[in-house]
């Protein structure tokens, strides 16, 4: 409403054409945040995860030195522990953006079970004729990292569901209660992941001190 009566406002002024073409772009980039505020966004800080279900491919779980599938869901994703789930586009720009990120992860060295480590690789977004290679890093991954939630979505149903950007990252990270405290997607800046990590901790923390 505040929006639309300055709009209302800067409309009764008369302006020279170079103005006016400048009060247009300022009222569609008002327009725009009107939109957003209405409609808002799937994933956003303070809010929880929108559901997906994966019932082909899914879960990677560990069979002695057999990696099978099962179905699954973010419903599993536990309560009581935060959650650092990892969404990616089935390339080797993902590795190159979480790589950094990761390494920062195994030098901290973590107590396990201080937290979820859930990876969402979106192998319906993966270069033609590469599935089969990304599936066999991903069973590989699962082997060096048998406690990691490693998830194959073969549909692009969490990129849709949680409305992410196709070709890149996102880093979720939720509290022990399902809340959304961070969401970044791209590329990851050195502050980025000294915030992930300190907000890590802190949740980490939190829960210890109950």
């Amino acid at each position: 409403m505040i929006a639309m009566l300055f709009l209302a406002k800067i409309e009764s002024i008369h302006y020279t054409t170079g103005e006016q073409h400048m009060l247009r772009f300022k009222k569609y980039l008002i327009s725009l945040a009107l939109f957003g505020s209405i409609n808002g966004y799937a994933l956003e800080l303070g809010g929880t995860l929108a559901d997906i279900n994966i019932p082909t491919k899914g879960e990677l779980i560990l069979n002695k030195s057999k990696v099978d599938y099962k179905a699954w869901s973010t419903s599993t994703i536990s309560r009581g522990t935060p959650a650092l789930i990892f969404h990616l586009a089935a390339r080797m720009s993902s590795d190159k953006i979480i790589d950094p990120l990761r390494t920062r992860l195994e030098q901290e060295n973590f107590t396990p079970g201080s937290f979820q480590s859930i990876s969402v690789v979106n192998i319906d977004d993966a270069m033609w004729g590469t599935a089969g290679l990304v599936g066999s890093e991903m069973e590989k991954n699962k082997r060096a990292h048998p406690e990691a939630i490693m998830v194959a979505d073969d549909a692009s149903r969490g990129l849709k569901a949680w409305e992410l950007q196709k070709g890149t990252v996102a880093v979720i990270l939720l509290d022990a209660s399902g809340e959304i405290r961070y969401l970044k997607e791209g590329k990851l800046h050195s502050s980025d992941i000294d915030t992930i990590l300190s907000l890590l901790k802190t949740e980490i923390a939190l829960v210890a001190s109950k």
